[in-house]
């Protein structure tokens, strides 16, 4: 696969794989936005935007309803409503609030990111990682720790920052405004999108961390561990908990002991086994493989 390791690569991912297997023509990735865009991704996966439901109804009124569209999150539940009886649905509702905590609903099969949401028809979702590409090498560490992930509240930065403070702990927040982030009496750097390589500054730490709390299941996680970090979580964590294997991609850890946890887990760092587990279990092939397969036995027909 020459997809490109970027933002939207476990999501771009399964429609690359299939038009590059042939089993599908076209495919699309919609979003919305306060304008209509329209381009190529590399991988001849073709970005529209709307500007709402309507918008994107009006759109499948006259071009054609998919025959199979996986939705990610909640907001695009209308339109999986309104593609009832169409098309073969699948939803990955991700972060679960309000309607969503009731259950799954509006599709033919379900993508979860927590085992109390398993039933009949859904598997657990593990967002597909470019292991052709994110895999550790032998480097120079840089630092012992890094956070991937964006500066907002669900993210927790501030569970991180007091949790090192006046320690000789360093680290590496990104993509994240230096502005946006007092980080005075710690030794953490930062660095905004597109100003550093990803998988660079992975493979030069020593381990992960994921203090967020109110967020599920990001693909960034999965990435710290295909490259063989092993990675300190929030046991709070609203989904993605089936990625921290005890002992071999890393352990969770209490708010008040997440600076324990990521002491305990530096000084023990070379008895992980990220990576490998990760190659064994969740490699790119092996879940589009799965996927697909999956689809096919809640009645996609390809």
């Amino acid at each position: 696969m020459e997809q490109p390791h970027d933002w939207g690569f476990h999501i771009f991912a399964i429609a690359a794989y299939m038009l590059d297997r042939g089993l599908a023509d076209e495919a699309e990735f919609w979003d919305y936005r306060n304008d209509r865009f329209s381009s190529y991704h590399p991988t001849g996966v073709r970005r529209v935007s709307f500007f709402n439901d309507a918008d994107l109804k009006c759109y499948l009124d006259r071009f054609g309803y998919p025959d199979l569209i996986i939705n990610y999150g909640r907001y695009g539940a209308p339109i999986l409503e309104f593609l009832l009886g169409k098309s073969f649905r699948v939803h990955v509702p991700c972060r679960r609030t309000g309607r969503c905590m009731k259950g799954n609903f509006n599709a033919e099969c379900y993508l979860v990111d927590a085992e109390d949401y398993l039933d009949a028809r859904s598997m657990l979702y593990v967002p597909v990682v470019h292991t052709g590409k994110i895999f550790p090498i032998e480097c120079d560490k840089e630092r012992d720790l890094i956070y991937l992930a964006s500066a907002y509240p669900e993210k927790r930065h501030d569970l991180l920052v007091s949790a090192v403070k006046g320690s000789r702990v360093t680290g590496h927040l990104h993509p994240v405004d230096r502005d946006t982030i007092d980080l005075t009496d710690t030794l953490l750097t930062t660095s905004n999108w597109y100003e550093r390589d990803v998988v660079e500054l992975l493979r030069t730490s020593r381990i992960a961390v994921y203090p967020g709390d109110q967020t599920s299941n990001p693909a960034a996680m999965w990435e710290c561990v295909a490259v063989g970090l092993p990675i300190v979580v929030n046991e709070n964590i609203v989904g993605g908990r089936h990625l921290v294997i005890p002992g071999t991609t890393g352990e969770f850890a209490t708010e008040s002991g997440f600076r324990d946890a990521i002491d305990r887990v530096l000084a023990n760092r070379d008895s992980y086994r990220p990576s490998e587990y990760f190659q064994s279990h969740w490699s790119t092939f092996e879940m589009l493989d799965r996927y697909l397969e999956f689809f096919q036995t809640m009645g996609l027909t390809i």
